[in-house]
């Protein structure tokens, strides 16, 4: 799965600024210094997307371009995704431009590091994370002993925290976290909503033991919304159908914003299929909605 991502925006009037960045594990340094950016740079000048080797892992970008008013001051974006070696690149492309056109919505010219990092993470949980591998019993137990290295650098408090978490990790809770994930959505296959939800809430107090924070808040959501399953359901066959009416009557960005909220719904389904459907769908609405105004006003 992606370990991280940054965004650069490139403004017209004066040289590149990183916007900020999002990573999943804290302890992971890496920034773009003007040698990654010139890297990126002459390479965009060429292709949309830039794959890069880089000592630790794999740098795959997007070079969004600003359409509309921002365009007067802003010329593009370039949002990186940090990737472990094992991964194709390929999948994330989309991904990635779904990602880009999140961060466009946002006041660019004004917004502070620290507030856009923020919203960075929201884009990067909705847009880019995937549930199957933050569920990875391999990807949790690294994740776990990265930070007791650095705790055990610390006082005597940390270094004690440290010991515990790795005493969980010797006892394999982290392989329980994804067999009650997994017995979870076994429940939901067999539309057991409470047992479903008792599932989830287990695994998500083992992450909480594990330090495993956003893990096990999106774990509790899920516990949340498994009870809420019917209603999200009827939600979502009639935001299709509402989606499906815009298409026939030629309501491009209606259909567009209509298979955005249908995605949306699909998530809390927890249905992954369903949701990147929805979301290409959408995208490609909007695409052609934009193309269509562009055309139109020639």
């Amino acid at each position: 799965m992606p370990i991280g991502c940054f965004v650069i925006l490139l403004p017209k009037d004066q040289d590149y600024e990183v916007l900020g960045y999002y990573f999943i594990n804290k302890s992971i340094k890496f920034e773009v210094n003007s040698n990654i950016f010139l890297r990126l740079n002459l390479d965009h000048e060429k292709n949309e997307f830039n794959y890069l080797k880089l000592k630790d892992f794999f740098l795959l970008s997007y070079l969004h371009k600003i359409k509309g008013k921002k365009s007067r001051k802003i010329s593009g974006l370039l949002v990186g995704l940090l990737l472990s070696q094992d991964e194709a690149p390929e999948k994330f492309q989309d991904l990635l431009k779904n990602a880009a056109v999140a961060c466009e919505s946002l006041d660019l010219l004004n917004i502070k590091q620290d507030e856009f990092e923020d919203e960075l993470a929201s884009i990067y949980r909705e847009h880019l994370e995937s549930t199957k591998d933050l569920m990875n019993p391999a990807l949790i137990k690294t994740n776990v002993i990265n930070r007791t290295k650095e705790m055990l650098s610390g006082g005597k408090k940390n270094r004690n925290t440290a010991q515990d978490l790795l005493e969980l990790i010797e006892q394999e809770e982290h392989v329980k976290v994804a067999q009650f994930h997994k017995m979870a959505e076994e429940a939901l296959e067999i539309n057991d909503y409470e047992k479903a939800g008792k599932m989830y809430a287990r695994a998500a107090e083992i992450a909480e033991s594990l330090l495993e924070e956003e893990l096990a808040q999106l774990l509790n959501q899920k516990a949340t919304n498994s009870s809420k399953i019917p209603e999200l359901t009827k939600s979502l066959e009639k935001t299709v159908q509402l989606a499906r009416n815009y298409l026939k009557s030629e309501e491009f960005d209606k259909a567009s914003r209509a298979y955005k909220n249908a995605s949306d719904i699909a998530k809390k389904l927890m249905n992954p299929d369903r949701e990147e459907e929805y979301s290409l769908k959408s995208k490609a609405l909007y695409d052609f909605h934009q193309a269509d105004q562009r055309f139109n006003k020639k």
